[in-house]
């Protein structure tokens, strides 16, 4: 089976993906990729204490899991990949994981970050990523849960870019 979901969510491993993605997709294995984590035993350790004991649980860093895609490696199973941004997204793309939509889900408020969406803010470098995603052809939807309804990011992106150059 190929990939079922692709998910930029900075909180990563949580109710909205366990129940409410993982549930509505019948999802058995999830991937959090993720350079830092991978090297992290107590980061680890936290993210399978929040997985179900009926969904297999892998943590790889990007060159790892992009071998993995390219190798059709997740195959056998119902996958739903996890990133904690574009930039992960992105280099996970230039190592080779191919990937051609990509959902949005939580993007916390930070220092420089302004509201797109109810639950995703982005900087400049957020916005810098995702437009190279749209550049390589990868979609890309913000959807919290898979009950609501798609919404184009980039569309939407490039008229709050516009409306705020307007003011």
């Amino acid at each position: 089976m190929p990939i079922l979901l692709t998910r930029i969510d900075d909180r990563l491993i949580h109710g909205q993906v366990v129940v409410g993605w993982a549930q509505a997709l019948k999802a058995d294995h999830i991937v959090v990729i993720d350079d830092d984590i991978a090297e992290n035993e107590m980061q680890k350790f936290l993210f399978r204490m929040a997985t179900p004991s009926d969904i297999k649980l892998s943590i790889l860093k990007i060159k790892e899991a992009a071998e993995i895609i390219k190798k059709r490696g997740f195959d056998e199973d119902y996958t739903i990949l996890l990133l904690k941004s574009p930039e992960s997204a992105y280099k996970l793309i230039k190592a080779g994981g191919k990937i051609s939509e990509i959902n949005i889900g939580g993007m916390h408020f930070g220092e420089g970050k302004i509201q797109i969406f109810d639950a995703v803010f982005v900087d400049e470098k957020d916005v810098e990523y995702m437009k190279l995603l749209n550049k390589e052809g990868i979609a890309l939807e913000v959807r919290m849960v898979p009950t609501d309804p798609k919404k184009d990011a980039i569309k939407f992106i490039d008229e709050k870019i516009k409306k705020k150059e307007d003011k």
